[in-house]
C-alpha cells in the first residue's frame, strides 16, 4: 500500500470522475483506475457505484475519504515533526513555476539567497501557470512562481511582484511580415495563430491584452496549441503561424536563427510575473525568510 493511492483516491472525488483526476495529477488514466483498484483491494470493499455515469461514492468510500483525509494529515504532520527531532541541518524550499519565472527570475533569486544561506537547497519544477497554482493549492510545493494571476485562485493567495517582461510578436524567419516598413495589430489578424495552452499565464495576459485594445477574441485564427515555449518556437519557426510571446524567450529564438521579432503599432504590452503563497497554510521559517527576500527584490526591480 502505497500513500499516493489515497491522494489519487481522493483527487478522484473532488474532480468528480477517473480522466479528470488523471490530468489533474498528471498522470494516465490507467495510472488512477490501478491507484482505485490496489486500494479495493487491499481493504477488500468496492469504492465507486459504477452502475452509474456519475461517480459516486459507495458507504464504504463514503468512510475511506475521511479516513484517507486524516492519513495523509497525519502523514504530513509527522514529517514535519521528525524533521525537527533529527534537526536537519540543511532545508530545502520546493517551487512550482511557469516557464519565465522558473528558467530566467528564480535563478537569480535563488543564487542571491544561497549566498547568505547556502545550506537552502531548493527543488523548482517547471509548468504552466495553471499547473503551478494547483499544485501549490494541493500543498504539493511551498511557493509558486507565475506569469499571471487566475481568478479562480485569488481568494486562497498571496502575490508579490518579483519581475516584470514585455510580450512581443514573432513570426518565420522568411515570413512576409518580415519584410514590412510598418505592421500593425490589424496585419497580424491576417496570419494564424499558434498559442500556449488556455491555463498558460502568456495566453492569459495576451487574451487580456487583444481584449483591452478591443479585438474579439474570435477573430484570432488558432492554428495549433502547444505546451510549453520551446514547442511553440518550433511551431512559429516551421511556419505554422505567429505568436506573441515573453521577450526573453523572444530574443534567445532570434539569437539562435529560429524566428525574426515583430515590431507591432499599438502594441505595447507588459506583464507582471509573481511570487505566490497559500494564504491557508503556515509557511515554515525558512520558506517565510525566501519570501520576504524575494518581495524585497521585486520592490527594488519595480
Amino acid at each position: 500500500m502505497r500513500i499516493e493511492y489515497f491522494r489519487t483516491f481522493i483527487e478522484v472525488v473532488e474532480k468528480g470522475g477517473f480522466l479528470r483526476a488523471a490530468r489533474e495529477l498528471g498522470v494516465t488514466q490507467a495510472t488512477v483506475s490501478n491507484h482505485i483498484a490496489a486500494l479495493e483491494g487491499f481493504f477488500g470493499v468496492t469504492l465507486f457505484d459504477r452502475s452509474k455515469r456519475a461517480v459516486r461514492l459507495t458507504k464504504e468510500g463514503e468512510v475511506l475519504l475521511e479516513r484517507a483525509k486524516e492519513i495523509l494529515k497525519l502523514v504530513d504532520e509527522t514529517k514535519e515533526e521528525l524533521k525537527k527531532m533529527v534537526g536537519e541541518k540543511e532545508e530545502r524550499i520546493r517551487i512550482v513555476a511557469s516557464t519565465i519565472p522558473g528558467e530566467h527570475i528564480l535563478p537569480k533569486l535563488v543564487a542571491r539567497f544561497r549566498e547568505e544561506n547556502p545550506k537552502v537547497s531548493f527543488e523548482i519544477e517547471v509548468l504552466d501557470t495553471g499547473g503551478a497554482l494547483r499544485k501549490l493549492l494541493r500543498g504539493e510545493a511551498d511557493l509558486a512562481a507565475v506569469g499571471s494571476l487566475m481568478e479562480e485562485s485569488v481568494k486562497e493567495i498571496e502575490a508579490v511582484p518579483i519581475g516584470k517582461e514585455k510580450l512581443i510578436f514573432i513570426c518565420p524567419v522568411d515570413h512576409e511580415l518580415t519584410r514590412e516598413k510598418k505592421v500593425t495589430l490589424e496585419d497580424c489578424l491576417n496570419y494564424p495563430f499558434v498559442s500556449r495552452g488556455r491555463t498558460s499565464g502568456t495566453r492569459i495576459e495576451v487574451e487580456k491584452a487583444f481584449m483591452q485594445l478591443g479585438i474579439p477574441l474570435d477573430r484570432i485564427k488558432i492554428s495549433l496549441e502547444a505546451g510549453s515555449t520551446e514547442a511553440v518556437i518550433n511551431a512559429v519557426s516551421v511556419g505554422l503561424g505567429i505568436t506573441v510571446l515573453s521577450e526573453t524567450a523572444a530574443k534567445k529564438a532570434e539569437s539562435a536563427g529560429l524566428v525574426k521579432i515583430i515590431k507591432v503599432e499599438g502594441w505595447n504590452v507588459e506583464r507582471t510575473l509573481y511570487l505566490v503563497r497559500d494564504k491557508r497554510r503556515k509557511m515554515s521559517a525558512v520558506v517565510e525568510e525566501f519570501w520576504r527576500f524575494a518581495s524585497e527584490r521585486g520592490a527594488e526591480a519595480k
